[in-house]
């Protein structure tokens, strides 16, 4: 309740809705109540370092939690991820969301063996593992399990800059399909970026007691 009190007063936000963004989080990444404050504190310290802000964050995370933790995807890698997109794009939160969840869909439909995703566009696990593959990243471990799909795009991110457009381009459509590509492809050149925001999501402690604490203060103020 406190975690939510604040989340609501740093946001902006109606006390239902930021419950609903509190639950989204701590259900969809499967999440102790005592983690309450670490989904604040990350949402609070990528909120003051980006062009996003705390309640676009809980939409887009409103669409793609569950998803993204069925592929391994870690919260903070996840908003880190959605915050880049947001920037790069100025695309509304819902739509950036929607096209999280697709991407995550396509993945994970191709790890299910199914021909098609949810835009009815071909889907070929071989042709993804091959193109990942040909640029030093690896889709499936050395059990041939599929990896966590934030790390396949955190060590894709790693080697984009070397990359040719050509190569660029057709690793977006094989990843992330014809409809989503252009959101895919903007977190990839933004990738340095990514970094930045992730890294201060990794290290968020008490990020949000600082934002609360500011806002007591310009409340006080105001008074």
């Amino acid at each position: 309740t406190t975690e939510t009190l604040k989340m609501a007063r740093i946001a902006g936000m109606g006390y239902a809705e930021a419950a609903d963004a509190m639950t989204v989080a701590m259900r969809g990444f499967k999440l102790e109540m005592s983690e309450a404050q670490h989904i604040t504190d990350v949402y609070s310290e990528v909120a003051a370092i980006s062009a996003s802000d705390t309640q676009e964050l809980a939409t887009a995370m409103s669409k793609t939690a569950s998803s993204a933790a069925s592929v391994g995807m870690s919260f903070e890698n996840t908003t880190a991820m959605i915050a880049t997109m947001v920037e790069a794009t100025r695309e509304s939160a819902t739509n950036i969301g929607s096209a999280m969840k697709s991407i995550i869909s396509r993945m994970s439909e191709m790890k299910s063996g199914l021909s098609q995703d949810e835009n009815g566009e071909f889907l070929d696990a071989s042709k993804a593992e091959t193109a990942l593959k040909s640029v030093g990243v690896a889709l499936r471990d050395s059990q041939g399990q599929f990896r966590d799909l934030d790390q396949v795009i955190i060590e894709l991110g790693e080697r984009w800059s070397s990359l040719d457009s050509a190569t660029k381009r057709y690793l977006g459509t094989i990843i992330a399909g014809n409809r989503q590509q252009s959101r895919f492809l903007a977190l990839m050149e933004n990738y340095d970026r990514f970094a930045e925001i992730q890294e201060s999501a990794m290290n968020a402690e008490d990020a949000s007691v600082l934002q609360y604490a500011k806002t007591l203060d310009s409340l006080e103020s105001k008074l």
